[in-house]
C-alpha cells in the first residue's frame, strides 16, 4: 500500500470503530436496560440479567458470573453456593381513575356461596328392560288347537289367552286329582295334585274351576305371564310342541332402559341413583326422566366410553327400542367438589332399586338385598354440606393452564383492582365453583377485566398471557452476589426505547481532519 492510501484510510477506520462502539452500547441498553454510561462504568458485571423488579415485569434473571471478557472463561476464584428459592411475587394491583373506569364499563359481582350444579350432556339409545321380559313355553308336550295371537307387535295384558293346548299328560293329571278327592285322601295329597296342574301352566282359577266341575278339561288355555308387547311368535296352529319349547316372547315396554355413553372426563361426577332427563327427536317438545340404576365397570375400548344404564317410565309407549336420545345429568357439588344428594343424606338405599330408600338399615323388599348407605355409592357423607363459592363465568380469564380474576380492593382513593390466580372447580351453569384464591364477600370484575389485564400487560406487569416466572437457574449453584455484580432493575420498554434512540442518534465526536487528506495521491 502506498503512503497516500494509508493516509486516506486512517480517518475512515477511526469513524467505523466509533460507530461500532455506539451500536454496541445501544444493543447493551436494549438487552439489559442500562444506560451507555452505566454499561461502560460497571463493566462486564452489569451484563448479567437483572432480577425481577418490584413492579413485576415477569422477566427472568441469570446468576451473576465473574467472567474475564477477554478470554470468555469463568474466574477460577468464583465462590459457588446453592441458589436460594425465589421469593413470592407481590400482588399485582392496577389503579385507574373514575373516568377510565366509566369508559371501560367495569362491573363487579360479589363472591357468594350458592348451590352449584354441574351439567353433563350425554347421548344414548333406548333398549327394552331385561328385567321385564318373559316367555310363554310349553311345560308339557301337546298339540296347539288354537292360537289367539297371530302376529308380533300385539299388546297384551297379563292373563290374556295366548293358545289352547290338548295334552294327554294334562288329562291324566286331572283324573288323578278327581281320584284323590273321591278316595278321601288327605288335604295334603289333594293339594299336591292341584299344585301339579299349576306347574303345567294352569292358573289357580283354572284349577279351581276344574275341581268344581268334577270332570277333566280336554283343552287347556295358556295365558300371558306378563303384560307387554309380543316380540316373538313361534306358535303355529296345529303344531305339536315339546316340553320346554318357546312359543311367545313378551316385553313389558311400560318401563325401558336408556343406555348412555359417558366419556372418561364425565365419570368423576356420575353416581348410582342420580336423576336423568332426556329428549328424543321422535317426540319433540317432551322431556322424559329416569334414574341411573347401573354403571358399567368396564370401559369400552373402541368408543372410550362407559355404559350408564337409566331406568325410565314409558306409560304411553312413546319410547321405542333403538331410538336415539339426548340426556342431561345435573350433578350437585359441595365446597370441596364432592357429589352430594340432599335426598339421600344419611339414608340407606337398595343396590338394585334406587327408589327403595330408608332412614334405617334393612332389607330391600324387592331384591331381598341389604340396604347400603349413600356414601357407598360415592356421595358425600355430610348431612349438611357447605355450599361452594361461585362466581360468574365472565369473571374468569382462562389461558388453558391457569385462571385469573381481578378483585376490587375497597377503601381506596381511586378504583384499585388486584390480580388473583384462582383454582377452578366444575362449571356450574353460568358460573364456576372456586376452590382456592377468593373469599366470600369479595367483589370480582365481571365486565372490563380484559381491558384491565391489557393495561397491566402494557405496563410490563405479569398478566394473563405473561405470567410471573420465578427465577430459574441454569444449575443448582450460583455465584455469591457482590456489590460490584449486583444487577440493576430492568428498565421499562419505553425507557429502553428512549435510551436506544438517544444512543443511536448521538452525533459522533469531532475528528480533526487529516491535513494530508486533501493532497489526493500526493507524496508522503
Amino acid at each position: 500500500m502506498n503512503d497516500t492510501g494509508s493516509i486516506v484510510g486512517r480517518p475512515i477506520r477511526k469513524i467505523s470503530l466509533i460507530r461500532i462502539v455506539i451500536v454496541t452500547m445501544g444493543f447493551v441498553t436494549c438487552m439489559y436496560g442500562l444506560s451507555p454510561i452505566t454499561a461502560l462504568a460497571e463493566g462486564p458485571h452489569s451484563m448479567s440479567h437483572p432480577d425481577k423488579s418490584a413492579a413485576g415485569t415477569g422477566t427472568k434473571s441469570e446468576p451473576p458470573m465473574d467472567m474475564d471478557m477477554s478470554s470468555g472463561e469463568m474466574s477460577p476464584n468464583m465462590n459457588m453456593t446453592p441458589s436460594a428459592l425465589p421469593a413470592a411475587p407481590p400482588p399485582v394491583r392496577y389503579v385507574m381513575s373514575p373516568e377510565a373506569k366509566t369508559l371501560a364499563e367495569v362491573q363487579t359481582t360479589p363472591v357468594k356461596r350458592a348451590r352449584a350444579f354441574k351439567k353433563l350432556r350425554l347421548v344414548g339409545m333406548v333398549f327394552d328392560a331385561e328385567t321385564r321380559v318373559a316367555t310363554l313355553t310349553a311345560r308339557i308336550a301337546g298339540r296347539l288347537d288354537q292360537v289367539y295371537i297371530d302376529f308380533t307387535g300385539v299388546k297384551v295384558k297379563k292373563g290374556d289367552p295366548m293358545v289352547t293346548i290338548w295334552s294327554p299328560t294334562l288329562i291324566k293329571s286331572q283324573v288323578e286329582l278327581f281320584e284323590s278327592i273321591k278316595s278321601g285322601d288327605t288335604e295334603g295329597i289333594i293339594h299336591g295334585a292341584e299344585e301339579k296342574l299349576m306347574q303345567y301352566g294352569l292358573t289357580e282359577e283354572q284349577v279351581k274351576r276344574i275341581r268344581e266341575s268334577k270332570k277333566p278339561d280336554l283343552y287347556i288355555t295358556l295365558r300371558a305371564p306378563i303384560g307387554g308387547v309380543v316380540m316373538k311368535k313361534n306358535a303355529i296352529l296345529g303344531q305339536f310342541v315339546k316340553e320346554g319349547q318357546e312359543m311367545f316372547v313378551i316385553n313389558d315396554l311400560s318401563h325401558v332402559w336408556v343406555q348412555l355413553d359417558a366419556y372418561e372426563r364425565n365419570m368423576p361426577w356420575i353416581r348410582y341413583g342420580q336423576n336423568v332427563t332426556f329428549t328424543t327427536a321422535a317426540v319433540p317438545g317432551k322431556t322424559y326422566g329416569g334414574k341411573i340404576i347401573f354403571i358399567d365397570p368396564v370401559l369400552n375400548m373402541n368408543t372410550r366410553t362407559v355404559n350408564v344404564r337409566v331406568d325410565a317410565a314409558n306409560p304411553e309407549f312413546e319410547l321405542k327400542p333403538h331410538m336415539f336420545v339426548n340426556a342431561v345429568i345435573q350433578v350437585e357439588v359441595d365446597n370441596a367438589g364432592n357429589v352430594i344428594n340432599s335426598d339421600w343424606a344419611g339414608k340407606y338405599i337398595c343396590p338394585f332399586h334406587p327408589n327403595e330408600v330408608s332412614s334405617v338399615p334393612g332389607i330391600c323388599p324387592e331384591s331381598k338385598q341389604p340396604l347400603r348407605p349413600a356414601s357407598a355409592y360415592g356421595y358425600s357423607e355430610a348431612t349438611h354440606p357447605q355450599l361452594p363459592l361461585v362466581i360468574p363465568e365472565t369473571a374468569v380469564l382462562y389461558t388453558g393452564k391457569r385462571s385469573l380474576v381481578y378483585v376490587d380492593i375497597p377503601d381506596q382513593n381511586q378504583p384499585t383492582y388486584e390480580q388473583r390466580e384462582v383454582t377452578l372447580g366444575p362449571k356450574a351453569g353460568d358460573g364456576y365453583v372456586i376452590y382456592r384464591g377468593l373469599e366470600e364477600g369479595e367483589h370480582v370484575v365481571t365486565k372490563g377485566n380484559f381491558q384491565i389485564d391489557s393495561s397491566v400487560q402494557i405496563l410490563g406487569e405479569p398478566s394473563m398471557m405473561n405470567p410471573f416466572q420465578p427465577e430459574t437457574k441454569g444449575s443448582a449453584y450460583s455465584s455469591e452476589a457482590t456489590p460490584e455484580t449486583t444487577s440493576v432493575p430492568r428498565a421499562t420498554h419505553r425507557e429502553k426505547r428512549e435510551e436506544t434512540n438517544s444512543v443511536i442518534q448521538k452525533p459522533a465526536p469531532e475528528i480533526s481532519p487529516d491535513p494530508h487528506a486533501s493532497h489526493g495521491t500526493g507524496g508522503r
